[in-house]
């Protein structure tokens, strides 16, 4: 019986960090897996990613223009990731404003054990305009140490175009302003 038990709470556990709402973000600072992804068909989100020079069915991140990246761990299925869409999406809009201060700030997807028909069936259900990729078999997601749905991670660029993990945040965020403004000090005071 405490066999039994021990399991139970074991999987209860398991499921709460997997799927849990609440935010933790840490901030961090080691080097990101520089991962490949497939070309985006659509010209805008290859223009977006500023990968027009990049020749070939796949790219890799490190090939983004971007001083800041900001990746969303996220899972069709999840029923946070579906609730926190329209504040990601009003984060994408904020980012894409601000880069008219001279910062290059870009946001992906990453669909966690989700197919393309999945991750498309995300996007067009939640009107998602960034850039989003299928990560059927959770290769991309365990390289990042994911930890849950939704979970974002921020990286910055250096110099050289080295990707840093800047901060890693498991569960949503409640306020899009405030969430930008701790990514942009986590990228820019380390």
């Amino acid at each position: 019986m405490k066999k039994l038990s021990a399991v139970i709470l074991m999987f209860i556990a398991v499921v709460m960090v997997w799927a849990g709402p609440a935010a933790s973000a840490d901030r961090v600072a080691e080097l990101m897996p520089d991962f490949v992804l497939p070309m985006p068909e659509s010209p805008d989100e290859v223009a977006y990613l500023g990968l027009k020079d990049i020749k070939g069915e796949t790219f890799k991140v490190s090939d983004i223009d971007a001083d800041i990246l900001l990746i969303e761990l996220f899972s069709m299925y999840c029923p946070y990731c579906q609730e926190e869409a329209p504040l990601v999406n009003e984060l994408y809009e904020m980012m894409k404003d601000s880069e008219q201060s001279g910062r290059k700030m870009k946001l992906i997807g990453i669909g966690a054990s989700n197919s393309w028909f999945e991750v498309n069936h995300f996007r067009d259900t939640f009107k998602v305009k960034f850039p989003v990729f299928p990560d059927k078999d959770m290769s991309i997601y365990n390289a990042l140490s994911g930890a849950g749905t939704p979970g974002f991670i921020g990286i910055r660029f250096d110099e050289d175009g080295k990707g840093v993990i800047v901060l890693r945040q498991s569960g949503g965020f409640y306020s899009s302003d405030e969430f930008l403004a701790e990514l942009i000090s986590y990228a820019t005071n380390q």
